[in-house]
């Protein structure tokens, strides 16, 4: 449950509204609370005892998206697995968030925590670019932060795709791999 000062919010309540700030804010990031307030199914007082502001929800919900990438790259994250199995095991576990978390791209550089996480994050997919060169899946000649920004656009590219409904998760994890490790060519 999560608690806002002395306010704890009912775990149906929260999940209204995450559930209703996502749909919006994937619609239109200028969705306000009182919009929020509306389709989650409760008042806009409801929503500001819990959340101070816009945001407030906003950072609590680039949390709770950063923890379930952070599962998502956790339960495949076997060092005993050839690297290029886990970067495929992280893209066909993370592509599937793309329909509730893509409105983020614009939202994550606002906050300093979700910042910092997704920093880690990226510290995560830095070794694993370490091992992929090491294992000969990548050319050593490109640096590892090129790398891992071309991971990283590539998770943002599959989950605009996921979320505009042109993929599934599945073809954008793949299309992902593909991408990276053989460009566009056939």
């Amino acid at each position: 449950m999560k608690t806002s000062g002395k306010h704890v919010i009912r775990p149906a309540t929260l999940e209204a509204i995450v559930d209703a700030a996502v749909r919006l804010l994937n619609v239109n990031i200028g969705a306000s609370l009182s919009e929020i307030a509306i389709h989650a199914g409760i008042g806009r007082a409801t929503l500001h005892r819990h959340f101070r502001d816009r945001n407030d929800l906003i950072r609590f919900i680039g949390t709770r998206c950063i923890e379930e990438m952070n599962a998502a790259v956790l339960a495949v994250d076997a060092p005993d697995k050839p690297a290029i199995e886990r970067l495929r095991s992280m893209f066909v576990e993370v592509a599937p968030l793309g329909d509730r978390y893509n409105f983020l791209r614009l939202e994550r550089r606002r906050d300093e925590g979700v910042r910092q996480a997704y920093n880690t994050q990226l510290g995560w997919v830095d070794a694993l670019v370490e091992d992929l060169r090491a294992q000969g899946e990548i050319s050593r000649e490109v640096p590892v932060r090129w790398v891992t920004a071309q991971i990283d656009q590539l998770v943002w590219t599959a989950w605009q795709a996921v979320a505009e409904d042109y993929l599934s998760a599945a073809e954008a994890s793949e299309l992902a791999m593909r991408t990276l490790l053989n460009g566009l060519k056939d």
